[in-house]
């Protein structure tokens, strides 16, 4: 008989191992000859064209996630 600890862990667990997946399914960011921050030209394989641009791009990313608007949008639309 299980008891609303083990209850609660398996329900933790299952949402680790969804979350886990969901991570998983994400495409990965293509490569489109232009650092995806900067827009400065890279080379055809590369998406960023240095640390520091993938690094602001993610942060950029973080961001729109906790403001609850859509990934890859822009900050300051024109």
């Amino acid at each position: 008989m299980s008891d609303e600890a083990d209850i609660a862990a398996e329900a933790i667990e299952l949402n680790r191992l969804a979350a886990i997946e969901a991570c998983r399914r994400t495409p990965a960011l293509p490569a489109k000859g232009t650092c995806w921050f900067c827009d400065e030209p890279v080379a055809a394989a590369q998406k960023f064209c240095d640390s520091d641009c993938a690094s602001d791009y993610e942060l950029e990313q973080a961001a729109f996630m906790r403001a609850g608007r859509r990934p890859g949008g822009e900050l300051h639309p024109d």
